[in-house]
């Protein structure tokens, strides 16, 4: 809680400190006494934005320092977390200096105002009559009414679970979606994976009908040098194989001569026993070249087709092709197991809502058990603040689905005067009633939430 506020040129105040005390303290004057620069002080001390302006003589510097008691507060991890000396007793300082500069100090250590900022949220809360409007907030409503129930726990879990569920909602529309989607294309990528698949590719095809097309359409001029090539290899006048076997026969008589042509002759050997061989070849290769107009038709088919198809699908290259027939293979079965996948998905979804619905119940349950006494405690603590005749009713009233709430709706509703209707809060309480009102639930909220100073 605040147990001291300090405060040094500031706006009207030259200097002023302020002791408090467990309870409630009252500070009261005249328009224009300075509560409210009080409140400002505080204010700056808890991170709000400064001004040079701020500063009461212009020369000096501005100084205001609280105090907190924060031993019961649970904020050890906060100091651990943020690199600050932890001490039961809190100081938290803001400077100003003339040029409109500002430092800020927890424990004498220099922090960002965002850091003082973070820790004044936990230590303090200034109410006012500007957030009256968070009393209409729906998730305000419910908060409140949770902490009475001691429903913080399983409404954490819902919470948890139902934004799990709403996941899995959007998931299933955008799985059926592509379910339509696909159901449109299927036929048409099923023409196209045929049609891939038909051409059984490999990553040389391209190259080996090229290859059989040319070697199909020059028949004739193979056979020719085929021909012509077997002529000079082995014709009795001028083949090379006669002219080798008179060389060899030539050069054994220089080897029965001299040791120096030693195997010369056999080296010539050679030569002839190979090129017999390539006789044999090209005499085999001759008998299977066949002028064949309907395999040549054929193989022309295949290969404009072929290119045909890679214009088609906007690629120079077979392994591409490949890999699209690969991606339509797999488009497919996507296509064919997506009924699956939503069946899946849909008993998943309704799992999941079996069980928020269980623990909505469980909530509202609570909440409706809760709600006479809270009634009853906001009546007691308006009595005290002038709302003589003012009644509260908490109204629970359920939904077509689920909200991130539970299974029920709340109306905060508010009667001002014996006798009168109850009404949205919203549209009969004053502005004035409605601080009371906030400030009443506050009190009641730090019996069960901390609140260390209001």
């Amino acid at each position: 809680m605040l147990t001291k506020l300090s405060i040094s040129n500031f706006a009207l105040i030259d200097k002023l400190e302020v002791s408090f005390s467990n309870g409630m303290t009252s500070i009261t004057g005249e328009t224009g006494a300075g509560k409210s620069i009080i409140l400002g002080a505080l204010s700056l001390v808890l991170g709000n934005r400064a001004t040079s302006s701020l500063i009461k003589e212009p020369s000096k510097k501005c100084i205001v320092e609280a105090i907190f008691q924060i031993s019961s507060y649970n904020l050890i991890e906060f100091f651990k977390t943020n690199n600050l000396d932890f001490d039961s007793e809190t100081i938290l300082r803001r400077e100003i200096i003339p040029n409109g500069k500002s430092r800020a100090f927890i424990n004498d250590t220099p922090v960002t105002l965002e850091i003082l900022g973070d820790l004044s949220t936990y230590l303090i809360d200034i109410h006012s009559q500007n957030e009256n409007h968070i009393i209409f907030l729906t998730s305000y409503q419910f908060k409140i009414l949770d902490l009475f129930a001691g429903n913080e726990k399983m409404v954490k879990e819902y919470k948890d679970e139902f934004l799990s569920y709403k996941q899995l909602l959007f998931q299933l529309k955008k799985i059926e979606s592509n379910s339509i989607n696909l159901s449109k294309e299927m036929e048409y990528n099923n023409f196209l994976y045929d049609e891939l698949k038909t051409l059984n590719l490999f990553p040389e095809i391209l190259e080996n009908l090229e290859n059989q097309v040319n070697e199909l359409s020059n028949i004739e001029d193979l056979k020719l040098n085929l021909s012509k090539s077997q002529d000079l290899i082995s014709n009795e006048e001028y083949g090379i194989i006669d002219k080798l076997s008179l060389l060899k026969s030539t050069l054994k008589k220089n080897q029965a001569i001299s040791n120096k042509f030693d195997g010369y002759s056999s080296r010539v050997e050679s030569l002839i026993i190979e090129l017999q061989d390539i006789y044999n070849d090209f005499a085999r290769k001759d008998d299977l070249l066949e002028l064949d107009p309907n395999l040549l038709e054929n193989k022309n088919n295949q290969l404009n087709k072929l290119n045909s198809i890679l214009k088609k699908h906007k690629v120079s290259n077979i392994e591409d092709l490949m890999k699209i027939e690969n991606n339509l293979k797999l488009l497919l079965f996507d296509t064919e197991n997506i009924n699956q996948k939503i069946d899946e998905t849909k008993k998943i979804i309704n799992e999941k809502k079996q069980f928020l619905l269980k623990l909505a119940n469980q909530i509202h349950k609570k909440r409706l058990n809760i709600i006479p006494k809270l009634e009853k405690k906001l009546k007691s603590i308006v009595l005290k603040m002038g709302m003589k005749n003012s009644n509260f009713k908490l109204k629970l009233e359920e939904n077509e689905d689920l909200t991130i709430d539970g299974k029920h709706k709340l109306d905060f509703l508010f009667s001002s005067n014996l006798g009168s209707k109850y009404s949205n809060i919203k549209r009969v309480a004053s502005g004035g009633e409605l601080s009371r009102i906030i400030l009443a639930l506050k009190s009641l909220l730090s019996k069960y939430h901390r609140l260390p100073t209001i």
